[in-house]
């Protein structure tokens, strides 16, 4: 499905906010309870001068922990190679989502400046976690956009324990190739299946409320203010 996209979608949907999406969404019928958007208790932008992120999510199981043994380095290596084939397989751009299953107290993240290194040359280009991160300035000058649970000093261990399963974040269940868009004010899901109607849609919300603002300040009644919603 998300090779049916039509060229240029990715960059247009990059021009819009994450409610804009949401209003577009809801336009197209999606009922408000069933919008995918990630619980803001469990993550949040780190990196708001970026602004939007639009991309197709790669999932990764990780796993923090303060002390003990390293995890064992031949699986680790196996996963790690799982994991490249996995993003050579999906479309860019690529929206690393790691759920962690470990510890959360203490010196632990789950990436800094030297995974977001990694994670851009390999065409990832904004990552989301229920973890913590650490390295947020410098992963934004690098232009890593990050949504986590905040930030942590760091210098625990974390182990990769799968990719490419689905994983849940927030609330949100993502699967590989799933579309996700993200701003300041979170990260939503948006089914593939409407994607490409969504831009007219965003749209056409954006004049009803630009006609709706129109009519308000022109020191209009809260009635004719709510005919301009309907008309």
């Amino acid at each position: 499905m998300t090779g049916s996209l039509p060229p240029g979608l990715i960059e247009e949907l990059r021009g819009s906010s994450t409610p804009s999406v949401l209003n577009g969404l809801k336009r197209l019928g999606v009922d408000p309870a069933d919008l995918q958007t990630m619980s803001r208790s469990a993550v949040r932008c780190t990196s708001p001068e970026l602004g939007v992120r639009v991309g197709f999510a790669a999932t990764r199981t990780v796993s923090t922990r303060r002390g003990g043994p390293p995890a064992d380095a031949s699986r680790t290596a196996a996963l790690t190679a799982a994991g490249e084939a996995q993003l050579r397989a999906l479309p860019t751009p690529r929206f690393l989502v790691a759920q962690n299953v470990g510890e959360w107290e203490g010196p632990v993240c789950i990436w800094g400046d030297v995974g977001a290194a990694i994670n851009l040359a390999a065409g990832v280009v904004a990552g989301v976690t229920n973890g913590p991160v650490r390295d947020v300035p410098e992963m934004a000058a690098a232009g890593f956009a990050t949504w986590a649970a905040g930030a942590d000093v760091g210098g625990g261990h974390v182990e990769l324990l799968a990719a490419g399963e689905p994983v849940e974040i927030g609330g949100v269940r993502v699967v590989d190739g799933d579309l996700l868009h993200a701003d300041v004010h979170g990260v939503a899901k948006i089914p593939l299946e409407l994607a490409a109607d969504l831009p007219a849609a965003i749209r056409a919300h954006e004049a009803v409320e630009q006609r709706v603002m129109a009519v308000a300040r022109s020191g209009a009644s809260a009635a004719e203010i709510a005919a301009a919603w309907r008309s």
